[in-house]
This record gives C-alpha cells, structure tokens and sequence, in this order.
C-alpha cells in the first residue's frame, strides 16, 4: 500500500469509529427514553445496556456517570417539544388563545407526563433537573402573562391561581393522583379556569 493509500485510510477508520460511538450513543438515549416512556423513571444502567443492545460497559464510555444519561433524555425530549409551545396562535381574543394556550400545554403535558415526572423525582439530587424545571415553569408563566390582560397580570393572587391551574402539577394531580382520563382531566381543568375568570367573559 503506499503512503497515500495508508493517508486515506486513517480517516476513514476514524470516520467509522465516530459513526458507531455516534449510533451506540443514540442507542442508549433512545433505550433510557423508552424505559421512562412506559413508567421506569428510574432505570438501572443494566437496564438501559440490555434495552439498547449493548454492553453495561459501553453505557458508561459513552455517559460517564447515569446523570449526564438523565441530561441527555431532557434535552432530547425538549428538542421534540419545545417549538410546539412557541407556535403562534390562530386566534385573536386573549379568552381564546388562553383556551388554545391550555389545550396546547393539555396536548404537549400528556406526551411529555412520564419524564417530566421523571426530572421531578431527580430534581432533589440533580442541580441540572431542578434548575430546568424552573426554567420552564418561568417560561409557561411569562407565555400567560403576555395573553392575559394586564388587570387580571397585575392581580397577583388571581394570576397565580391561573397559573396554577394550567400547571404541570395541575395536570399530574388531575391524571394520577385522581386517575382521571385526558379528556376529564382536560373538561376538569377548563372548569377551574371558567370558575377563576368568570367576570372576565
């Protein structure tokens, strides 16, 4: 072989091992997704290995440690999710893109329940978690506080109510605890909304 020949040849075994460090790491997101998918909200290394097909010792290569495994199913799951809370409303009236602002979060927390439930339970021992669930958490309340008028922002109590009311631990509360359907859970949730903003309509 000569020089060139063996110059070529250097990339492309790099390039291959690149590719299934790459496919393996994608391997073992999309097992530690499925696994909390289905309501494991706290997989074993072994689990994951086993789910993804490869070795435990290839878990740890590629995430050194399960927590940045965690990171990496929370961004995956925003990268999913979060342009769907940014798309722009079809409607004009604050009261009906407040119902479009609720049936949208409704939608997006059914799909989203197990990790969320998932980062809640980390949360205590993961900075990481903590801080992105109060990222978001600000991020939703900002979302309202641009729909509502400012007498109902400005009335801190009542916003904090509605704020409240369209939470993810509203939903949580409504779907598990009280083991309500989507579609209860959702007629339930409209009702508190109705109830807090009746003079409003």
């Amino acid at each position: 072989m000569t020089s060139s020949e063996n110059t070529q040849a250097i990339p492309q075994k790099t390039d291959g091992r690149k590719l299934r460090a790459s496919n393996s790491r994608q391997k073992i997101v999309d097992a530690m997704l499925s696994l909390v998918r289905v309501g494991d909200i706290a997989p074993s290394a072994e689990s994951v290995a086993s789910t993804a097909d490869v070795g435990l010792r290839t878990v740890f290569r590629r995430f050194t440690e399960m927590e940045v495994l965690y990171r990496e199913m929370i961004i995956e799951v925003q990268k999913i999710f979060a342009p769907e809370v940014f798309i722009p409303f079809e409607t004009h009236q604050w009261q009906e893109q407040l119902q479009e602002f609720s049936d949208r979060k409704t939608a997006i927390y059914e799909k989203i329940m197990p990790y969320r439930v998932a980062a809640k339970y980390h949360k205590h021992h993961s900075e990481f978690m903590k801080e992105n669930l109060i990222k978001w958490n600000d991020i939703e309340r900002k979302l309202l506080a641009k729909i509502v008028p400012s007498k109902i922002k400005n009335d801190l109590t009542l916003f904090n109510a509605l704020d409240l009311s369209l939470s993810f631990d509203s939903w949580l509360q409504l779907r598990l605890d009280q083991g309500l359907t989507p579609k209860q859970a959702a007629k339930t949730k409209k009702r508190m909304i109705n109830a807090l903003l009746g003079d409003f309509y």
